[in-house]
């Protein structure tokens, strides 16, 4: 079971000073739909926390597409190509991360959530769910937002991320809230 505790990922500073990111996982996604894990700065995925400290722009990644979920904190106001969207807890927001995008604080700093994936490499999805007990399918990931929760007889701390398996049911159970990530295939690659 591929479990990634928050505890042990290393924090990087944005270059404009804005925050930080945690790095969760990144990868590729075979034609077959397999899930794959690298470490490098090439990725068709990648799953991340990032704490924003002070408002400013994001960075823009052409052909990327982003979906940001406020985990801690907020709302996170974004402007994104001259339009408002508010960004609210537990509430995933799909935008294009190559368009030009500014974020600002109205309640304070706030801790996002953050999946990125390249358009015609990968796709993906974010759902927040109450958990109970939940069957991870191979392409998909939890992430313990809230609560009490146990996976193969390991406990989750908050934030922790276990992936599904080809090879072995993974099955997270408890209480409190999760986000469901998926990840998919490119339709047109």
């Amino acid at each position: 079971m591929n479990v990634v505790s928050y505890c042990d990922l290393t924090e990087s500073r944005w270059i404009n000073g804005g925050g930080t990111v945690r790095v969760i996982a990144s990868g590729a996604i075979a034609s077959d739909g397999t899930v794959s894990f690298a470490v490098s700065d090439r990725w068709d995925w990648r799953l991340s926390i990032a704490d924003v400290g002070q408002p400013g722009d994001f960075s823009q990644l052409p052909g990327v597409g982003r979906i940001l979920t406020v985990v801690d904190g907020g709302p996170l106001h974004l402007t994104i190509n001259g339009k408002s969207r508010m960004a609210a807890p537990y509430q995933p927001l799909a935008f294009d991360g190559g368009i030009h995008t500014r974020a600002a604080l109205p309640k304070g700093p706030v801790r996002n959530l953050n999946l990125m994936c390249r358009k015609g490499h990968a796709g993906g999805s974010v759902s927040v769910i109450p958990l109970q007990e939940h069957a991870l399918l191979p392409h998909q990931a939890a992430v313990l937002l809230d609560g009490e929760a146990f996976a193969g007889g390991r406990k989750l701390n908050s934030l922790d991320t276990v992936f599904g398996s080809r090879n072995k049911k993974v099955l997270v159970k408890g209480t409190g809230t999760l986000a469901l990530v998926g990840l998919y295939g490119a339709i047109n690659r």
